[in-house]
């Protein structure tokens, strides 16, 4: 293999280590923030000058345009609306009295958005899953799910044995590392641990499903051994990371993903039991649910502190939510202000030091910022899931579905941790999410995703199309 070769092969997972690195919290005015957007922009463009056609590619420009086309009502959200329209909206009657006192007789153009700039910055956010649906259309390899997956777990060792020396009392690098990365304990490259346990948990069902995968008949038994033993030794590090974050939601989501990432094992799935193995996934995920709203706190776990428990969400955070979103439900607030108007909502006699920047429910938060659309996208958007997964478990057997049922677990916790929290609005989940919903569609019997670049001096290089 050429060194062009492979550092094309490498870039898929370099550009996963690097959203990892800038891109663990969920703050959107942070310099890293802008260094990843910024470096987005840069491989984004060279894919577009390398490729033939790279419009003309189907899978990669679906997922893409679906992408644009969630993107384009908070776009419209920041367009100015003519005075008297805007003000007739809920909620703009205490901008509009502010803007009087000020002295402003005449009230400008404004738009549906109350706030331009956090909107603005949330719609670039796009440019990440974007920028790495095409990288691997661009430079996909012959073992092209298995890349993918690998990186990912690259990506959650690292965090993982990060975290860990985070916690160590006898680790030599603990008061440096705490001197670098001013985070919560055991959270890796991530602001908090609860991102953090989110990465880990996705990558339990990858290594299930990259061992069980079949490996090709000239592998010596030795190659064999030693890829097992390494997924062994990363299993163990996730699980004591997992453990060390302390966070409540990762213990009630471990049991579904447990479960789930057993079945994996079981290459040789027959109808029957594939769709018996669906029956307990929904069992598993109603009784995660229900545990996650209503268990009490697991005081003394690990190096958990509960000291935030789920009491103030659920008698704050999403009573006062609901009442904004009974006010904003037809065109939202905007994408990105959930903050920003909450504040207009709360109750002063019940502020405290603890400042509320999201929901704490991805779903109610999408509903209150982007209103009836933005709930038409995610019926859409689960849908699709739902109908890839049954496909992924149900359809015959073949060497790659272990990794392709692998990947609809790994959305899975994303999507039942958003539940009680927000996940995807950082970069780094967000990177990893488009990955496994890449490997989830990745067809049967076709090895490469890649899309035509420009042919060279000396050969063309042709395309290879796949259908999702």
């Amino acid at each position: 293999m050429s060194f062009r070769k492979a550092a094309a092969t490498a870039l898929p997972g370099a550009y996963l280590l690097l959203c990892l690195v800038l891109g663990g919290s969920s703050a959107k005015d942070q310099l890293p923030h802008l260094w990843l957007q910024l470096i987005s922009t840069i491989l984004i463009a060279g894919v577009i000058y390398s490729a033939t056609s790279p419009m003309r590619h189907r899978p990669a420009m679906i997922i893409v345009a679906a992408l644009l086309a969630i993107a384009v009502w908070p776009i419209l959200q920041l367009l100015p609306l003519p005075a008297g329209m805007w003000e007739s909206l809920p909620g703009r009657d205490v901008i509009a009295s502010d803007l009087l006192d000020l002295g402003i007789s005449s009230l400008p153009n404004m738009p549906v958005s109350f706030s331009g700039q956090e909107t603005s910055r949330a719609v670039l956010a796009t440019l990440i899953p974007i920028t790495f649906i095409l990288l691997v259309a661009a430079f996909g390899n012959e073992s092209g799910p298995q890349t993918i997956s690998w990186g990912i777990l690259i990506c959650g060792a690292t965090s993982a044995l990060l975290g860990l020396l985070m916690v160590v009392p006898m680790s030599p690098l603990r008061a440096l590392l705490s001197g670098l990365l001013p985070y919560d304990p055991a959270a890796g490259f991530f602001a908090n641990a609860n991102h953090q346990v989110t990465l880990l948990l996705m990558c339990l069902p990858l290594l299930a499903g990259m061992s069980g995968r079949r490996t090709a008949p000239n592998r010596s038994r030795q190659h064999v051994f030693f890829r097992q033993t390494i997924l062994g030794a990363l299993l163990i590090l996730f699980l004591s990371a997992i453990w060390a974050a302390g966070v409540r939601a990762s213990y009630i989501l471990i049991l579904p993903v447990s479960i789930l990432s057993l079945c994996i094992l079981h290459n040789s799935f027959s109808r029957r039991a594939a769709i018996g193995s669906l029956v307990l996934i929904v069992a598993s995920v109603a009784g995660s649910i229900l545990l996650a709203v209503n268990a009490p706190a697991l005081e003394g776990v690990a190096f958990a502190d509960f000291s935030i428990t789920d009491k103030g969400r659920q008698e704050i955070v999403w009573p006062t939510s609901i009442e904004m979103l009974k006010d904003h439900w037809m065109f939202g607030t905007g994408l990105g202000t959930f903050s920003n108007v909450f504040m207009l909502y709360e109750d002063p006699n019940t502020v405290k030091s603890v400042w509320i920047n999201h929901a704490h429910n991805e779903y109610l938060q999408v509903a209150i910022e982007l209103g009836i659309l933005g709930v038409l996208a995610m019926i859409v958007a689960l849908a699709v899931y739902l109908k890839v997964t049954i496909k992924t478990w149900t359809e015959s057997p073949d060497p790659d579905s272990p990794l392709r049922r692998a990947a609809t677990v790994s959305c899975l916790v994303v999507l039942l941790h958003s539940l009680v929290d927000y996940p995807a609005r950082t970069p780094a989940i967000l990177v990893v999410l488009t990955a496994c919903f890449i490997l989830a569609v990745w067809p049967k019997g076709l090895a490469t995703l890649a899309i035509s670049r420009r042919p060279s001096s000396t050969r063309n290089r042709t395309a290879r199309g796949i259908e999702i």
